[in-house]
């Protein structure tokens, strides 16, 4: 794509009009449910949009994250309005501190399929791998393009389950992107 700009955000990138240009909507036909102990497509329409107070908590959680160095945030800017972004946290977790979390990737609307969604997971690979991480976990919305999304860029069912996350997001698939092989 010509003229995107992705970077490291910083504070001076944050501000109220952030999401102000960002399209969330995703509108799926199927989603994967575990049954019986097996993955399984099912047709169930959905739609997911994000309305002014959940841009705001996201615009709250990208400055805790940068101001108390929680983690990274990667952005994709297109005549400067944000039209992907991911969220990278630091915190170790798992039985042997081998996880760190992809918390977000987003791309908007207009924009999807065409290689950003890539790039940005790709730029928080690298920055877990220069940090020391083993793997990357992503509680992943379980529509069939987003899942379909991870496993074509490597990632596959967790090992290990952060109970916090899945409870939080009872119908996300739990995934996990291996940085270093033991």
């Amino acid at each position: 794509m010509e003229n995107i700009e992705i970077k490291e955000l910083t504070l001076s990138d944050i501000n109220d009009n952030l999401f102000d240009n960002f399209i969330r909507y995703q509108k799926s036909t199927k989603s994967w449910y575990k049954i019986n102990g097996n993955w399984a497509l099912i047709n169930e329409e959905d739609i997911t949009d994000w309305d002014k107070n959940q841009k705001d908590s996201l615009i709250k959680l990208f400055l805790d994250t940068i101001i108390e160095k929680r983690g990274n945030i990667f952005g994709a800017y297109k005549d400067k309005k944000l039209i992907g972004f991911s969220v990278l946290l630091n915190n170790r977790f798992g039985t042997k501190e081998q996880y760190v979390n992809l918390a977000y990737l987003h791309i908007s609307l207009d924009y999807r399929h065409k290689g950003l969604g890539k790039k940005l997971f790709g730029l928080c690979v690298e920055k877990a791998k220069e940090n020391g991480n083993e793997k990357i976990y992503i509680s992943a919305n379980n529509a069939e393009e987003s899942i379909k999304f991870y496993l074509m860029n490597g990632c596959k069912d967790a090992m290990e389950i952060n109970e916090q996350l899945a409870e939080e997001e009872p119908t996300n698939r739990q995934l996990e992107y291996i940085i270093i092989r033991l």
